[in-house]
């Protein structure tokens, strides 16, 4: 699955977010009758820099490490979509 968003982590030197994209892969793995548990792994995660004004156009990204933030905003959504209750609530770096 792939997402773009804008990140809570990374941002512009002005401030403002930067966009943020990623890949994401999930793994289902059953460990009851009742429990699945989830893992994600994130490749090919980068921010767009801005535009490319060489020959080519486009914009320019610039590789990032991936961030847990997004990974569990991820978690946040499935456990959402089936009611689950009790996560903790996102928390983000100040």
């Amino acid at each position: 699955m792939h997402q773009i968003t804008m990140s809570d982590i990374y941002y512009h030197w002005w401030k403002t977010p930067l966009e943020y994209s990623a890949d994401f892969k999930l793994r289902l793995t059953p460990v009851s009758n009742k429990n699945t548990r989830v893992d994600i792994q994130t490749s090919e995660s980068k921010v767009r820099i801005g535009p490319n004004f060489g020959a080519h156009g486009g914009d320019s990204y610039e590789p990032v490490p991936p961030t847990t933030v997004e990974e569990y905003r991820i978690l946040l959504k499935i456990g959402s979509a089936l009611g689950e209750q009790g996560m903790p609530q996102l928390q983000l770096p100040k």
